[in-house]
């Protein structure tokens, strides 16, 4: 352990902890399409009349709710990966780039449909009061109650660890962030501060230093994994899920008004045992027509208002919808909520491979795969060494 006044320089990361590796990518798609299976099940339940929340939605929830904090592992992983190669002001502008822009353009689009929507539906009028009024309750409602809370969220998160760049190898660093995310679960209960894991603006930094460390020290974790044993950590895995549904029950018996929310105790810990348990796949979890790696911050982006879309054209469908049968029997439930899964993940791997394949377009999913600046005429500086960093002693990856 380093002493109060010296600083522990940051590694290059494990050989095996590579941007390309299979666990990152088996993170990515199984990650992305647990958020996307979420956010279907919220359009769903309102439309099959569940207007609480039910032990069925518990059920096909719980099992997802790993998607968020295993993204910030994985970021923190990719953070780990890369760190080393730039200053900390030059890493930052350029996930400003490929990652904020991308997402302040689909924010705007998205608002852009909701005012839309809003003058189509007649409760908006071209008063120009009500239309900041409206729009600003359009702005507030898009950033904490959709997916698009999560970029200004890692953002802030990567700046608070690139701040504290050269303490991060302190294992005592990483206790400070996990207070953070600690105070976020005893405040389910207690209610100091916003509920809504949304607004948990500290609540996610430990993930991100616990991914980073994580890519640090990639080989020994990958060994301490492999001694495992796959029916243990299914075991594990199966045990803190069932104890995360469980907390969720007490919650809702408790009149919380999330009760699924995703920095409960016992779901960091199922998390984080779902996103362990990847690194015991031995083989690509996606289908080979998906370019993880290219396409999943995409769909990301894209998933929300094609969700959108989707709902506002139910709308127009007549007040039963989908039928008594599919609206009163689990089996019809569970086949509409697949249904409209498989068509908003579809659909927007569809339009996510029409803007990557477009050069002038692919910034607007973040395109940086084929190592062309993210935004078109914005030239990136060159990878960089920081002054003083000591290189590793394990070879570079690939």
């Amino acid at each position: 352990m380093s002493g109060p006044n010296t600083h522990p320089e940051i590694p290059s990361p494990s050989p095996g902890a590579s941007s390309d590796h299979l666990f990152a990518n088996n993170v990515r798609f199984v990650s992305m399409a647990a958020i996307i299976g979420i956010h279907t099940i919220a359009l769903i339940c309102p439309m099959l009349g569940w207007t609480q929340h039910t032990a069925l939605e518990f059920a096909l929830v719980q099992p997802l709710k790993f998607g968020s904090i295993c993204f910030f592992l994985i970021s923190g992983f990719l953070l780990g990966e890369r760190i080393h190669r730039y200053r900390p002001h030059v890493y930052f502008a350029r996930r400003l780039r490929s990652v904020f822009v991308p997402w302040a353009f689909w924010l705007s689009c998205y608002c852009g449909l909701r005012l839309i929507h809003g003058f189509g539906a007649g409760r908006l009028t071209l008063h120009t009061a009500g239309i900041l009024s409206y729009g600003s309750g359009i702005l507030s409602s898009s950033l904490f109650e959709t997916a698009y809370w999560f970029v200004p969220n890692l953002l802030l998160a990567l700046a608070i660890l690139l701040i504290f760049r050269r303490l991060l190898m302190d294992w005592r660093i990483g206790c400070v962030f996990l207070t953070g995310s600690l105070f976020y679960a005893v405040n389910v209960y207690a209610r100091w501060v916003h509920v809504e894991h949304t607004r948990a603006v500290f609540g996610f930094i430990f993930y991100l230093w616990l991914g980073a460390w994580g890519s640090w020290h990639f080989v020994t974790v990958e060994k301490w994994v492999s001694r495992i044993p796959a029916t243990a950590m299914a075991a594990l895995v199966l045990v803190t899920g069932l104890a995360a549904l469980g907390e969720a029950g007490l919650l809702q018996k408790l009149g919380s008004s999330d009760p699924l929310n995703t920095l409960r105790l016992t779901n960091q810990v199922f998390s984080v045992m779902v996103g362990v348990s990847f690194l015991k796949a031995r083989r690509a979890l996606w289908p080979h027509f998906i370019n993880v790696r290219a396409q999943t911050f995409g769909l990301y982006l894209a998933h929300t208002p094609v969700l959108a879309v989707l709902g506002m054209l139910a709308l127009r469908f007549p007040g039963n919808f989908g039928g008594a049968i599919l609206k009163d029997t689990v089996a019809g439930s569970l086949l509409l909520i697949m249904a409209t899964f498989t068509v908003t993940y579809g659909g927007c791997l569809l339009l996510v491979r029409f803007l990557v394949s477009i050069p002038c377009l692919h910034w607007i999913v973040g395109g940086t795969s084929d190592g062309k600046p993210a935004i078109p005429g914005v030239r990136l500086p060159e990878p960089r060494r920081v002054k003083g960093s000591l290189p590793s002693s394990a070879p570079r990856p690939a």
